[in-house]
């Protein structure tokens, strides 16, 4: 049983829920097939299913950054997932959630923020919408990103039995970790018929780093059944892949900021992929995933 608040909704096709903590999505079951499509977090695996990524994504140099002549430490991938939302609006088919900055924030994040994350139904499509405000009369400065992990499609047993399609691209510039920082050194991936086909083996050395991917709609597809997921991105430049050794789950992660590279000087304005927001302005992205089960003509698109 969780220690914090759950909030559901559904409608005729799926069944949400999300905690209050980290308004982080727990559960979305695809209830004609009764499919669980989110990895409910195991701890000999990732105890995670799909936290919220802010104000950094993965690591930084040293755990450190600095602004305005000072330093200030984050762990890895922020605070965001570590807080409690407070539950701003619901509907039949919304949730809407908030966390705003406080002292304890300020005192390693100087910045007067809001950031607000929404949960929508539309038939077999769940879409979460980020939006980022800026609450001060200074530039914000911010990364923000999903880390969804998504269990396999239904009777898969492995990651070798599952590819997944880009649509829009023949090949993947794949740029490495090192000690969860970012490296300079990048691989050309080539895809086959625009399919990445998964191996058990291919995240040994940690997640996959993806630039200038044109795809922003992908498919997380079983071999021989058809069946998975649609996973689509908008305001995202880059894209993450990951999963735990053994573990059936992949977590597919929209990306709007960068771990530090190796050689970066650890100024908080000249890292790469950081948002500058400028006073009083308002930013979003957003992320959706649509089931696909072959047996019902309105799952695919």
């Amino acid at each position: 049983m969780s220690l914090y608040k759950m909030h559901k909704i559904e409608n005729s096709f799926l069944k949400i829920e999300v905690s209050e903590m980290g308004a982080e999505l727990k559960s979305l079951i695809d209830k004609r097939v009764d499919f669980e499509c989110i990895w409910q977090g195991d701890n000999r695996f990732w105890a995670k299913s799909s936290p919220i990524l802010f104000p950094i994504i993965g690591q930084l140099k040293e755990n450190c950054y600095h602004y305005d002549k000072q330093s200030y430490y984050l762990n890895r991938h922020g605070f965001a997932r570590d807080l409690l939302f407070g539950l701003v609006e619901k509907s039949d088919n919304s949730l809407t959630f908030e966390l705003k900055s406080n002292d304890a924030t300020k005192k390693i994040y100087p910045f007067d923020f809001t950031l607000a994350v929404t949960y929508e139904l539309y038939e077999n499509e769940c879409m979460v919408t980020y939006c980022v405000i800026n609450d001060s009369n200074i530039d914000l400065l911010f990364s923000v990103g999903g880390h969804p992990a998504f269990n396999l499609p239904e009777y898969s047993q492995c990651l070798n039995e599952n590819y997944i399609e880009f649509p829009l691209d023949h090949s993947l510039n794949r740029f490495y970790l090192n000690g969860g920082l970012l490296s300079i050194e990048s691989d050309q991936i080539e895809l086959d018929a625009k399919r990445l086909f998964l191996d058990n083996k291919m995240f040994d050395q940690d997640a996959w780093v993806l630039k200038e991917v044109q795809s922003k709609e992908i498919y997380l597809k079983e071999r021989s059944s058809g069946n998975g997921i649609l996973f689509s991105f908008e305001g995202f430049p880059y894209l993450g892949l990951w999963s735990a050794p053994e573990a059936l789950f992949i977590c597919l992660e929209p990306w709007a900021g960068l771990p530090d590279d190796e050689k970066h000087n650890q100024d908080f304005h000249e890292k790469e992929g950081i948002i500058k927001l400028s006073s009083l302005s308002k930013w979003s992205a957003k992320w959706s995933v649509r089931t696909i089960n072959q047996n019902f003509l309105n799952s695919t698109i």
